[in-house]
This record gives C-alpha cells, sequence and structure tokens, in this order.
C-alpha cells in the first residue's frame, strides 16, 4: 500500500498537487485516479523513471500524470498537460505515451506524447464539422497497425482512426433510455481483440 499524497510530499514533485485551487475544487478526492499500469521497463534506457515495476499513474483531479516508485515510496517524474481531466495513458510501440484528454471546453483529444521531452507528437481531435468529446471516462488504444481505436464515452461511441486522422471504422452503441431515446447509454471502454480470443467458457476450456 501507498499513499500518493506522501509519495508527492516525499519528492521533488510536491507542487505539483499543491497548485492553487487544486484541494477547494477537489472536494475530498485529491487526485481521482483512474489508471494505474506497472511498467515492464521498456523505455527505461530513455527516459530512466520508467523503470521496471515503477507504476504510470493517472490524476483527473490534477491533469497529471505520474511515475511512482513503490519501493522507495515517491514520485519520480511527472508531466501536467497539455491535458485536462484525461485518462487511460499508456506506452505504445516507440516508447510514447498514448493518452485520452478529455479537454476543458467541448471538445476531446487523443494525444501521443514524448515522455522524455513532454512533446506532441501526434494528436487527432476530430474536425470543425465532426468534433468528439467526452466529459467523463474515455480510452484510446494503439492498435497493431499502427491505428487508433478512441472510446468516446458519454456519447457511446467508438471509432478507428489512421494516423491520416481518417476514421476508417464506426460504432454507435445502440442502446437508448428516456422518452425518445434521447438517454445513451455509456461505453466505458472498446477494446480491439484477436481474431483467436476466446468467446467462451467452451472456447477457454483446455
Amino acid at each position: 500500500e501507498v499513499s500518493l499524497l506522501e509519495a508527492f510530499e516525499h519528492s521533488p514533485h510536491r507542487d505539483v498537487w499543491r497548485r492553487a485551487g487544486t484541494l477547494r475544487a477537489a472536494k475530498g478526492d485529491l487526485f481521482h485516479t483512474n489508471t494505474i499500469e506497472v511498467l515492464d521497463g521498456r523505455i527505461a534506457k530513455r527516459v530512466p523513471a520508467f523503470a521496471k515495476g515503477h507504476w504510470l499513474v493517472s490524476m483527473r483531479v490534477l491533469d497529471a500524470i505520474a511515475i511512482v516508485d513503490p519501493r522507495r515510496r515517491v514520485v519520480t517524474w511527472t508531466l501536467s498537460g497539455p491535458f485536462h481531466g484525461q485518462h487511460d495513458p499508456e506506452i505504445v510501440d516507440g516508447g510514447n505515451l498514448l493518452v485520452f484528454d478529455n479537454g476543458a471546453g467541448l471538445r476531446s483529444r487523443v494525444l501521443e506524447i514524448d515522455p522524455a521531452t513532454g512533446e506532441i507528437v501526434w494528436q487527432y481531435r476530430g474536425s470543425r464539422d465532426h468534433p468528439f468529446h467526452s466529459a467523463l471516462l474515455g480510452a484510446a488504444q494503439r492498435l497493431p497497425n499502427g491505428n487508433t481505436l478512441v472510446t468516446e464515452s458519454e456519447y457511446g461511441r467508438a471509432f478507428e482512426v489512421d494516423r491520416a486522422g481518417e476514421i476508417v471504422w464506426e460504432y454507435h452503441n445502440p442502446e437508448r433510455a428516456g422518452p425518445g431515446g434521447e438517454l445513451i447509454a455509456t461505453l466505458p471502454e472498446l477494446v480491439r481483440l484477436p481474431a483467436n480470443f476466446p468467446i467462451g467458457w467452451a472456447d477457454a476450456a483446455p
């Protein structure tokens, strides 16, 4: 068990959670941690903080992503912005971070960020005519073909976009409720599974 608060306080990154207004806005939830991943160390040579066994943590309230060393119980790396209320950071092939940026306005983005520099190396934000937005939840998965699967959770939509920003596949949750069906069932996350993935108990049995 590791206290995030203590991990920040015992590190050079303590000011990340002490920013003006954070405690007032959080209303008891200092971090709203929505993702934790145990790192495999694949990019540790380039970014030492991403060592094997360290934790990649997303904190929505802080608009920040951090690396925690669970043995020393300290935060060793942070990235704040250019995202807001983010979800689902993950390391993709090539060593970058893929992040669902929920966004402060009415538009969300998917960002690919170089963790060594903080530079955005690729992003998808929809278009003027067809933006996408999810104030809550949201996810992004880099597929083996290089495309990105995006879950626009609040609107029950998922879509696959290529590197050029073209949508090549799309799904809308058909479940509706309320008068006139105006309430759309939330889609927390859609994940692409391989074709040989077992789909039932019979398939999974030895």
